[in-house]
């Protein structure tokens, strides 16, 4: 009896085991060493490991009890060797040669990986036909470069050809959609205008109208593979013109589609929103206001909390008043009463400055950086003016004391720009700003420079002395 229920248990134990492992792929490379093996997967450009084990005569087991997530994932061996596996199914088998890991290559339980494998073992003998033929190009003429061609022509076309036959015969497994999403689109003839001039930007612009037409967006395994990433990459910065007005237009078409699954919705929300709140190309961050205020404020972002929330949209405030191409911020309390005085009192609105450019500086007076800067860009100004540029300089001081003020602009020489400040103080005595404006113009560190048009439109900002010169004199 005492056996009998030893058995029990034991069968009990092998058989929640068996059912507990989500996943299960099993091994073998002839002539690897024992070592260990990882389980690695793409995604975002970048390569994780997600499961690591070690191999004995070459045979290794990775198991685990959550399913893994379908994409394209790689085996990585020692000595940068590695090779890649389609995860559909969770549990197969498959054995291969260290020296040939490609052509060498069976699998067991695996409809994805079979003709997977076939695909790339007929690749890989066609690039080393096509190899000796691309080397001998670079260097021959005549009838031995069409004869060259030829040969290369031939081989391309059975490639494609190959390609077409795949694709019929294996509609249903994800390597499909993988190869798909590497097919431009066909361009057609370019049309003609009534006087029969062709429109010569016409295949870029359908090249890139149709550029995402053979991605499936509703498959979210395409976000583990190294495709979607770079697709995505050339699409924003090798397709669009970088100015803002255009990637704000390619940034959208890309969200719209990728609402077709929800991972990857969520994937190209995320990453075209960090992409260009955290680039160093002025103006890109009008991308980074129109994510936030087109799916973050509108609440179609539920996996990001209600503190990081809040912290993305007050960023978002406070860049969306300073945004180039916008009028900039008066300096107005909340009645629109304008409020910046100078030493003698005297107030002072931006619009009132009449100049083809102010340059518009936020410093601190007791700023040992500002200290340092404030003379290069006075004496950039003073070079530009010479040279009969029309600049004004409307000069803010972000701090308090009226002192420090005055010993700033005497010890700077800076006279003759528009020096001003916001300085009250509250019954108590504490220092008291009249509006948000420090919010408006984004200052969290002096000194920060901002070069307005003559209609006060901001041209650039956060520039130092030498780039503002460098954009007037380019105007």
């Amino acid at each position: 009896m005492r056996i009998k229920l030893i058995l029990i248990f034991f069968n009990l134990f092998l058989f929640t085991n068996l059912f507990s492992q989500a996943y299960k792929i099993e091994g073998e490379v002839v002539g690897l060493e024992d070592t260990e093996v990882i389980l690695a997967y793409y995604f975002g450009g970048k390569q994780y490991a997600k499961d690591t084990t070690e191999s004995k005569n070459g045979k290794f087991i990775f198991t685990g009890d959550e399913k893994l997530e379908g994409g394209m994932y790689l085996i990585v061996l020692p000595e940068q060797k590695w090779f890649d596996i389609i995860i559909s199914e969770q549990k197969f088998k498959f054995k291969t040669s260290l020296n040939n890991l490609v052509s060498d290559m069976q699998f067991t339980n695996s409809k994805e990986n079979t003709p997977f494998y076939s695909y790339l073992s007929f690749i890989n003998s066609k690039q080393k036909d096509i190899a000796p033929i691309r080397e001998k190009l670079k260097t021959a003429n005549g009838t031995e470069n069409k004869e060259l061609q030829k040969q290369q022509e031939k081989i391309d076309n059975e490639v494609l050809k190959y390609r077409e036959k795949f694709l019929a015969n294996n509609k249903n497994i994800f390597f499909s959609k993988i190869i798909k999403a590497t097919i431009d689109p066909v361009i057609p003839e370019s049309p003609k205008d009534k006087d029969g001039n062709i429109d010569e930007t016409f295949p870029f612009r359908y090249y890139k109208n149709h550029f995402w037409d053979n991605v499936d967006f509703s498959d979210s395994r395409i976000l583990r593979t190294p495709l979607f990433f770079s697709k995505m990459e050339q699409y924003l910065d090798k397709m669009t013109a970088k100015i803002p007005d255009s990637l704000i237009v390619s940034a959208n078409i890309l969200v719209e589609k990728s609402k077709a699954n929800d991972e990857i919705f969520r994937y190209v929300v995320s990453h075209i929103t960090s992409k260009y709140e955290r680039s160093k190309i002025m103006g890109m961050d009008a991308v980074f206001v129109n994510m936030v205020e087109n799916y973050y404020i509108t609440k179609m972002c539920p996996w990001v909390d209600e503190g990081q929330l809040k912290k993305i949209i007050e960023r978002a405030e406070k860049i969306s008043p300073n945004l180039i191409g916008k009028v900039s911020p008066e300096f107005v309390d909340v009645y629109g009463r304008p409020f910046m005085k100078d030493l003698n009192g005297k107030i002072h609105t931006l619009q009132s400055v009449e100049a083809d450019y102010t340059l518009l500086v936020f410093y601190g007076p007791t700023c040992g950086h500002c200290k340092t800067e404030i003379p290069k860009i006075k004496n950039t100004l003073d070079s530009l003016i010479i040279l009969n540029y029309d600049i004004k300089t409307f000069a803010v001081a972000t701090e308090f004391d009226i002192e420090e003020w005055k010993k700033f602009i005497k010890d700077q020489q800076t006279q003759s720009w528009i020096n001003v400040a916001d300085i009250s103080h509250d019954d108590e005595g504490n220092p008291l700003a009249s509006s948000d404006w420090r919010d408006k113009y984004d200052i969290y560190s002096t000194p920060v420079v901002y070069l307005l048009d003559e209609k006060k439109k901001i041209i650039a900002k956060r520039i130092n002395y030498k780039q503002f010169a460098e954009i007037i004199t380019r105007k």
